[in-house]
């Protein structure tokens, strides 16, 4: 009786909590009772007791599950012929504690033997070190799998965790990704106005341009195929993107762009479906942002109804309501005395509704003025000191090409143009370079008296030298003093920065290709066209230069030769092998002999 009543005052003291953790304890204990088996190599505690305190949710609501996952692993090991392991530390190479009847033993075990142990502490300890990230994870694994009851193995439940670690971290890096991308759009734009109606933004560069223009089809906006944000606003285009707060998502006057074109003047206006809009059109999406067309009120309906602009049907109470509301909102006159009838109603409501139409042309209007004073004020295009810098990127590398830069405001284009040049002086290189001096050419007409024939063929050997390195000059002309001076305008052209920094690799490769390539094409061709050439008697007989210098080497060689044989003949003659010689020709040996070897 005293046990009951220990035992009801214990329950009766306990919270709703309390008794639902304490009975999920309980459960699991009576549904697996060899894990909840309390055992003196486990230092008087359980298997079970593990998961217990690795409870991470604080009402034990993942310990049934995770119980059931324990004994699977247990009974699978078993059915495996595995044995079990029934304490905390894995034994060592020499001996293996267990419990036989209540007593400790400890018994040898060779080092083979632990190959076939398991340990379901070992097992419950995995699953353990589980449970916190399976709870802290639970938004992020996937639904089948939040209740820890339908996973059977401790596989599945670490690759459940594994998973939805690898989900978090993708959503976390979206997530960082999206702010540095508002980041830079917020950088690369400029809010021109913003009120309760509207909000108008100025994108400045292409990433602040796609991600305000995100969910419309303007090409400069687009990021699945080509991108004209740069190449229109080096032309000069600003645009000018308006988000209406009361117009739906969905509908195409959601988002409008407005352009203001080089000059600062007003151009024109895009839905979001990328359609060119009229005036009246654009008058028509503020109307509908006026009247909350995205909470659908009967406000809108009035209007059509009043306006006459479309068919309406019958207006009812609740759409006369809401449009009284809006127009006071906008602070239109509105006297509810005179629209106590229906026809008194309908008057007010014409005047109202053409109230509405001026004061959308007036926000329209407004837009304008504001895009317009903008766009003069920060005009359209890259900024200048980006094209210089390339500029003087290209110029620390190149020697022989030199590029200039006009900007609009010097041109009054609408964009920024540039040009590459040459200055080619025919007589300095005829003069200095080593291929002329090495191939012993010289002028083949007079120099200081030129024919116009003549000049006409330096100018074509100029413009062959030219193409012989892949340049191909919009003009070619020589001094107006001296003709053997030229100046060339390779190439020209326009655009944005990313265009001049293609033609600034294309100038580059031209540049590298001048001090060789250039010269050898210009000498090739003064030769062909026999304005230079080598000496006429040096070529008469010796046609080729390398063949002279060759022919101009022999003697010194022959003769080199030859005194090389004389002295190894008077060496022969001194020697001991020598004096049959010496007697013969009646030399003595004491004598010094005198030989002179004539040259044949």
């Amino acid at each position: 009786m005293q046990k009951f009543f220990n035992s009801f005052r214990h329950y009766a003291t306990l919270t709703e909590e309390q008794l639902l953790t304490e009975g999920r304890v309980q459960d699991a204990q009576k549904r697996y009772p060899e894990l909840a088996k309390k055992r003196d190599t486990l230092d008087g505690e359980s298997v079970l007791d593990v998961l217990i305190q690795a409870d991470p949710s604080g009402n034990q609501k993942y310990l049934e599950g995770a119980a059931k996952i324990l004994n699977n692993s247990v009974q699978n090991a078993a059915e495996n012929g595995y044995e079990m392991f029934w304490a905390k530390k894995w034994p060592d190479d020499s001996t293996v504690t267990q419990t036989a009847d209540g007593a400790t033993v400890t018994s040898p075990v060779a080092p083979q033997d632990t190959d076939n142990l398991i340990s379901p502490w070992g097992i419950a300890r995995n699953i353990a070190d589980l449970l916190p990230r399976f709870h802290k994870l639970q938004p992020f694994i996937a639904p089948s799998l939040r209740d820890i009851n339908q996973i059977e193995t401790y596989s599945h439940l670490s690759q459940a965790v594994n998973v939805a670690e690898q989900t978090q971290q993708d959503k976390e890096r979206r997530k960082q990704a999206k702010e540095r991308e508002k980041a830079e759009a917020r950088e690369g734009s400029s809010v021109i106005a913003d009120n309760d109606y509207y909000t108008m933004i100025r994108p400045t560069t292409a990433e602040a341009s796609c991600y305000y223009g995100k969910g419309t089809k303007w090409c400069i906006s687009s990021t699945q195929s080509a991108n004209y944000f740069d190449e229109y606003t080096s032309e000069g285009k600003s645009f000018f993107f308006v988000f209406f707060a009361n117009i739906s998502n969905d509908s195409k006057f959601k988002k409008l762009a407005l352009v203001v074109d080089s000059g600062g003047d007003w151009d024109e206006a895009f839905d979001a479906e990328d359609n060119s809009l009229y005036g009246h059109e654009v008058v028509d999406a503020i109307i509908q942002n006026m009247l909350y067309e995205k909470q659908d009120t009967g406000a809108l309906e009035a209007y059509r109804y009043l306006d006459n602009s479309t068919w309406s049907d019958p207006l009812l109470d609740r759409d006369k309501e809401d449009f009284v509301r809006v127009v006071k909102e906008l602070g239109i006159p509105w006297d509810d005395s005179l629209a106590t009838t229906q026809s008194g109603w309908e008057d007010q409501g014409e005047l109202a509704a053409a109230a509405i139409q001026d004061k959308a042309n007036l926000w329209f209007s407004e837009m304008k003025d504001e895009a317009q004073t903008d766009a003069r004020e920060n005009p359209a295009g890259p900024d200048p000191a980006e094209f210089v810098a390339l500029q003087d990127a290209y110029i620390e590398q190149s020697t022989n090409i030199s590029v200039e830069l006009q900007f609009p405001y010097d041109t009054g284009a609408s964009y920024v143009t540039w040009e590459s040049q040459a200055y080619v002086d025919v007589e300095e290189i005829m003069t200095n370079n080593m291929l002329v001096k090495e191939k012993r050419l010289k002028w083949r007409i007079n120099p200081e008296q030129t024919t116009d024939e003549q000049d006409e063929e330096l100018k074509e050997a100029v413009e062959a030298a030219l193409k012989y390195i892949d340049a191909w000059p919009d003009e070619v002309e020589a001094d107006y003093s001296n003709a053997f001076e030229f100046h060339v305008r390779l190439d020209s052209g326009g655009g944005n920065l990313a265009e001049f920094d293609s033609f600034l690799d294309n100038t580059l490769y031209q540049d590298r290709q001048w001090d060789e390539g250039f010269v050898e094409g210009l000498i090739e061709a003064l030769e062909e066209k026999g304005l230079i050439g080598r000496d006429e008697k040096e070529e008469e007989y010796w046609p080729d230069p390398a063949e002279k210098e060759k022919q101009i080497e022999l003697p010194f060689e022959k003769g080199a030769k030859e005194g090389a044989q004389s002295e190894r003949d008077l060496d022969y003659i001194r020697s001991p092998e020598g004096a049959a010689l010496r007697r013969r020709v009646g030399l003595r040996e004491n004598k010094v002999i005198k030989l002179r070897i004539r040259r044949k």
